[in-house]
């Protein structure tokens, strides 16, 4: 039987009808985290861009997509995209391959990254740690994801773990997770109040942490206090950091204000 001839699966029909749709806060992507099995890992997180929850189905699709939340000119992102089955169809016989299928059943084909970025094409990424290339199956998949988004004027990419280096991977979930919490006790700040904060720095080469430390008690400010506004900041792309050397090691003078912080408004209780 030709692949165009079987059915879709009817529970793949049915997510169609309410997912994949959408942009911004409203889309919805077509996997969510507590559909897939419970082995491995999984994250539901905010999205500094959309302001909504994105599903993430493994450890380097949470890094994949914390590099792309943080790209000052991202608009957009889209996770677990589902491509169109007529498209698909098509791509699979023009390239001679079974369009993924379980028992005799037609599977929806998802890209695992759409990122609409300011001012060019947009960008997908196939998200793979290096041994899936091992399967022939995964590999044909990334034919038909390539094809299908070449077609519709996007950039296609892979984003491997080796993409991105520990130390980066690291910051990029401290200063996430930063945007995750609210707290009051930085909702009043404003931008003036993080660059007189951010003056009690100046001359000084020391250790970030000791140093934060240090100024909650000469401040009198509650414990971890200034670690946090800066971690905010920097989260905020207020503040700039090295995010190549893990921030456990920044001292003071590797922290500079950013140099388009008058585009910027509001203060950190406006990031998302």
């Amino acid at each position: 039987m030709r692949d165009s001839d079987r059915p879709l699966d009817p529970n793949d029909e049915k997510k169609l009808k309410t997912r994949g749709l959408g942009t911004g806060r409203e889309y919805v992507p077509f996997i969510k985290v507590h559909e897939i099995s419970s082995t491995g890992e999984s994250f539901r997180i905010l999205g500094r861009n959309t302001t909504r929850p994105h599903h993430l189905l493994s450890r380097l699709e949470l890094s994949s997509f914390l590099v792309f939340d943080r790209y000052k000119s991202t608009v957009d992102i889209k996770e677990q995209y589902p491509l169109p089955i007529i498209d698909t169809l098509s791509i699979c016989e023009r390239l001679g391959i079974k369009h993924p299928q379980i028992s005799g059943k037609l599977k929806v084909v998802t890209t695992d990254l759409v990122i609409d970025v300011k001012n060019t094409s947009g960008l997908a990424v196939a998200v793979k740690y290096t041994d899936e290339f091992e399967d022939q199956r995964v590999i044909e998949k990334l034919q038909i994801e390539k094809v299908f988004w070449e077609q519709q004027g996007y950039q296609w990419k892979l984003f491997t773990e080796h993409e991105i280096t520990p130390s980066i991977k690291e910051n990029l979930e401290w200063l996430h997770a930063a945007n995750q919490n609210s707290d009051e006790l930085y909702e009043e700040l404003s931008e003036i109040d993080i660059q007189l904060i951010f003056k009690r720095l100046k001359g000084i080469n020391k250790r970030l942490s000791s140093t934060c430390a240090s100024l909650d008690d000469e401040y009198q400010c509650e414990p971890g206090f200034h670690i946090g506004v800066f971690r905010k900041a920097v989260a905020a792309n207020i503040i700039d950091a090295p995010l190549n050397t893990v921030f456990r090691q920044w001292s003071c003078s590797d922290l500079k204000i950013a140099q388009n912080l008058s585009l910027l408004t509001g203060g950190l209780a406006d990031v998302s």
